[in-house]
């Protein structure tokens, strides 16, 4: 009866992991650090990041 489902560890820890490190919000050793920390703190990390880091800023053309 209990336990965690393929679909909870999909969206719990597989989901931000992918998200940090396709994301353009860190780079480098940082995105690395990033990484670690959602895998093994996954939800904690993960709400920390994205409140941490900025989105990337887009340029506008004229």
């Amino acid at each position: 009866m209990g336990g965690i489902s393929i679909w909870h560890f999909l969206i719990i820890m597989v989901l931000p992991l992918i998200h940090v490190i396709l994301s353009s919000r860190s780079h480098g050793g940082a995105k690395f650090g990033w990484s670690l920390a959602v895998v093994f703190f996954p939800l904690l990390s993960y709400i920390i990041y994205l409140i941490v880091t900025q989105p990337a800023k887009r340029v506008q053309q004229s």
